[in-house]
């Protein structure tokens, strides 16, 4: 009953508790720590068994390629069943993989752990962010906390797993990784339940009925798929999408690159507390930009300035570079962020939330299988360094044609926002 009321003063536009706030931030921070630790970790690993570029590329697209087909589905269940509940599977999934990694016996069995790993960091991100819909009335500035909250991980945990592998190899690393996991499935037993999680009790009575709830409907696919029918939804996919594609340069054949011109697992580590810090600080003026620039036009300007610093990574020479180059490109990245999350949730309606949520991720999902794939395949025909500028060059083009598009349509800019 405290907890339906509680649900209430947060639809009235109250304050969240306190309580909730730091739960929902908590299983994003862990969630995305995962992501962080894998992006120093896993490349070092692959690399060590020394794959060829495009099977490297494809350890990477890996992981997104379950949360590919199932984001949608995901956020169906969170709306039907509550994030909470879901999230409680897929952040004990996250937290038990990693313990796998050392025992790969080779590049394929690491492509297959890729894929559960990233299926859980994903979905976990997944419903922390519709959480801001659930539980935070879909705020910016729920939202920008978050964005802000989540960059701790990315201070702080890339290091220890860089100086981790180094001091003890991939067994520390992993056992770090599966342990700073276990932090989301704490915070997810933290949250209170929603109203939605006991009448979704009363649907998932017996075993046959609760495995047909779990199933996946076509419906919510078709839901899920009519809000592109609007257009700042379709634009704010794409968008989002193009954030994958520059992380996905990041967190692959970066680290590659950065291995290869003699960088040792502790100091690619230590770059990610530059792009927190940057990251964070940038997160808190979305709130307050958005009152005077159109959401999508942030998103967008932000984004393309962030994809030009990562593909132009083999023409910066020095460390000191490469860490200003992270503290702007991860700045760009926690400047969209918090806006990208919003004007999807605003572009739903509440029944809609978790859908348009998996909506999006598919759309990263495919850029961010795609991605890998691409630079692989250009880095073994014509080298690492070519593989960075031609996807600078895709993706600006790519950039640029949303821009005229924005440009000619000044309405569809401005809407979606809350």
């Amino acid at each position: 009953m405290n907890d339906r009321k509680s649900e209430t003063k947060s639809q009235e536009g109250r304050e969240v508790p306190w309580r909730v706030q730091l739960a929902v931030y908590g299983i994003g921070l862990f969630s995305t720590s995962i992501f962080y630790i894998t992006a120093v970790v896993v490349p070092l690993h692959a690399y060590s068994m020394n794959p060829s570029p495009f099977t490297f590329g494809l350890v990477f697209s890996a992981a997104h390629v379950l949360p590919l087909f199932f984001s949608i589905h995901t956020g169906a269940l969170i709306d039907r069943l509550g994030a909470r509940r879901v999230l409680l599977f897929c952040t004990a999934l996250g937290a038990s993989v990693p313990l796998l990694y050392p025992l790969a016996p080779n590049i394929w069995a690491l492509i297959i752990l890729q894929m559960l790993l990233g299926f859980a960091e994903s979905m976990g991100w997944l419903g922390a962010q519709t959480m801001i819909g659930q539980y935070m009335q879909g705020k910016t500035r729920y939202a920008g906390r978050l964005s802000v909250v989540v960059r701790f991980g990315q201070l702080v945990a890339p290091p220890m797993a860089g100086l981790a592998w180094d001091l003890t190899g991939p067994w520390g690393a992993f056992i770090l990784m599966s342990v700073w996991g276990s932090g989301a499935v704490v915070c997810t037993l933290i949250l209170p339940p929603l109203a939605v999680e006991a009448t979704a009790s009363h649907r998932l009575t017996g075993s046959y009925s609760g495995l047909r709830g779990l199933m996946p409907k076509l419906s919510d696919y078709i839901t899920a798929f009519s809000l592109l029918a609007r257009p700042a939804v379709v634009i704010i996919v794409l968008l989002s999408a193009m954030l994958h594609l520059g992380n996905t340069v990041q967190t692959s054949f970066y680290v590659a690159w950065l291995n290869e011109i003699g960088l040792t697992g502790t100091a690619i580590g230590l770059l990610s507390p530059a792009g927190a810090i940057g990251a964070a600080l940038f997160s808190l003026l979305a709130a307050p930009l958005s009152r005077y620039i159109p959401g999508l036009w942030i998103v967008l300007i932000s984004l393309w300035i962030g994809i030009v610093l990562i593909c132009i990574t083999p023409l910066l020479g020095s460390y000191l570079v490469l860490m200003t180059a992270m503290f702007l490109r991860s700045g760009t990245s926690g400047l969209a962020q918090p806006l990208i999350i919003t004007l999807v949730l605003g572009g739903a309606g509440r029944s809609n939330m978790g859908k348009a949520t998996g909506l999006r991720g598919t759309g990263n999902r495919i850029a961010s299988v795609l991605g890998p794939l691409g630079m692989g395949v250009v880095a073994q025909s014509f080298g690492l360094e070519a593989a960075f500028y031609v996807a600078g060059v895709v993706i600006s083009l790519m950039m640029a044609g949303i821009a005229i598009y924005l440009w000619r349509n000044p309405g569809i800019a401005k809407s979606g926002e809350m």
